[in-house]
């Protein structure tokens, strides 16, 4: 699986641009195009029988916002790209915590009925946060709680295996992780 693309703009259309990887042209389809020329874009791979195509985001919160979104029965790639389009994840989670119909359904293609769906299936998924948190429960700017709830923890989970753990920008993110996994091990034996 492809999870991440890093490069050079080359193409832009509608819904999606090529980036070019060491002399590979991706088609990466994204909800709104990068600022720069130069990217690195999380990427979501999905594989059919009759294609292969990838879904870029700019942030992790993107992403898990994406996949979240796809896991609904009856969303596909295409709805949730197009929610995406319109709105920044914060707002989507904002509009599925309180239930706001309308906002969903403003996307092209998305019916009253779908985001109905999306409410039922994801408010209890969407955590609304305090002022450091995004609506969806993620830590703003914090690469790894993102990182730590795609391993399975929740949003509180995380944020308290990162207490103690050396803050943003004195350590790498993969420095974090590793730092509040140990952590996180250390108490679950001493817990035993």
């Amino acid at each position: 699986m492809i999870a991440r693309v890093s490069g050079e703009v080359i193409a832009r259309a509608n819904d999606h641009v090529v980036v070019d990887v060491r002399g590979v042209g991706y088609k990466v389809f994204v909800p709104r195009h990068p600022a720069g020329d130069i990217v690195q874009l999380h990427t979501h791979h999905v594989v059919r029988e009759d294609a292969q195509q990838l879904y870029g985001f700019e942030t992790r919160e993107e992403l898990a916002l994406f996949e979240m979104l796809i896991g609904v029965s009856g969303v596909g790639p295409k709805a949730a790209m197009s929610i995406l389009s319109v709105a920044r994840p914060a707002q989507v989670a904002a509009a599925i915590a309180s239930g706001d119909v309308a906002a969903l359904s403003r996307a092209p293609g998305v019916g009253k009925k779908t985001a109905e769906r999306l409410i039922v299936d994801l408010k209890s998924k969407v955590s609304r946060g305090g002022s450091e948190r995004e609506p969806m429960g993620i830590v703003v700017d914090d690469e790894a709680a993102a990182a730590l709830q795609a391993l399975g923890y929740s949003a509180s989970e995380a944020l308290a295996a990162l207490r103690g753990v050396p803050p943003v920008g004195a350590a790498s993110t993969e420095e974090r992780v590793t730092s509040a996994l140990r952590a996180a091990g250390r108490t679950a034996v001493a817990g035993r």
